[in-house]
């Protein structure tokens, strides 16, 4: 199994990472995409994938912080265009293979909602730039989202709708433009409408994610969910296209490696630092 998002940066993680690490090699995670949020965070991403082969990273700034690039009326401002240059020089390293997490987040509204779009368009164009696939966060803001991205220009390189949490139509939609839904801990909740999502979806068309250290599976809701428990959603979601776990583990594991698993040619791939 691959988790294709976790956070393993985060201060949850900070006392027990390499527990968590073994953990998860127990249970079948051979790998991660350690996903970024904001300029810190991105750089403690490819910190990590320096640091652990079986670890790769993202860059970009989450709609939360769409600030670092936006002011209130939607232009990118001076210390914006520092951010971006900022980004695009992370994104140029090896270990960096998307530009991520990214999108509209009107459920907690904690950036104004046209420094959102900004940020999501601009940093939509960096994926472009450097030849990138994208990871997208989408929160409330579903036909917002994809109205930005069929408009700016579904990313070549593809991508994945973290957190899947749209309906029949943004599957379909999404199917239509060869991007991925990623999958995580909710499919196993009760009364959740995702196994049908993922039916409807077909099994090369999502990946597994944790989203760790949030969103933990049954049966572990309510505690810091962990990539060691990935096989759970495994399951749940292997069950709801009638194929084993093993099956769609190979499955999703190919669809990870198609997406993540190597840089466009063109990219400029810097190697990880000689002090890593």
């Amino acid at each position: 199994m691959i988790d294709s998002h976790v956070h393993l940066n985060r201060r949850e993680f900070a006392d027990d990472l390499v527990d968590v690490l073994a953990r998860a090699g127990q249970t079948g995670v051979s790998g991660f995409l350690n996903v970024g949020y904001d300029l810190i965070s991105s750089a403690e991403s490819i910190a990590l994938a320096e640091a652990d082969p079986r670890i790769l990273a993202t860059v970009g700034i989450h709609p939360h912080d769409a600030t670092l690039l936006a002011d209130a009326e939607g232009n990118l401002t001076e210390d914006g265009r520092q951010a971006l240059a900022e980004l695009e020089a992370m994104a140029h390293h090896g270990r960096v293979r998307a530009i991520g997490e990214i999108g509209l987040d009107y459920y907690r509204d904690l950036s104004p909602r046209s420094a959102q779009r900004t940020a999501l368009t601009v940093q939509l164009e960096l994926a472009e730039q450097v030849g990138l696939p994208v990871v997208f966060h989408i929160r409330d803001a579903w036909p917002e989202t994809l109205a930005v991205i069929d408009e700016v220009g579904v990313p070549s390189r593809g991508g994945v709708l973290h957190s899947f949490t749209g309906n029949e139509q943004a599957v379909i939609w999404a199917r239509e433009r060869g991007l991925m839904l990623g999958i995580g801990g909710p499919v196993t909740y009760k009364n959740s409408k995702l196994p049908e999502l993922v039916a409807l979806a077909g099994a090369d068309a999502f990946l597994l994610e944790t989203d760790a250290p949030w969103l933990p599976p049954v049966p572990h809701r309510g505690k810091r969910n962990e990539s060691g428990y990935l096989h759970y959603t495994l399951a749940a979601a292997a069950s709801a296209v009638s194929l084993t776990p093993e099956e769609l583990d190979q499955r999703t594991t190919a669809s990870f490696e198609a997406l993540f698993g190597a840089r466009s040619a063109e990219s400029n791939t810097t190697e990880p630092r000689s002090d890593s």
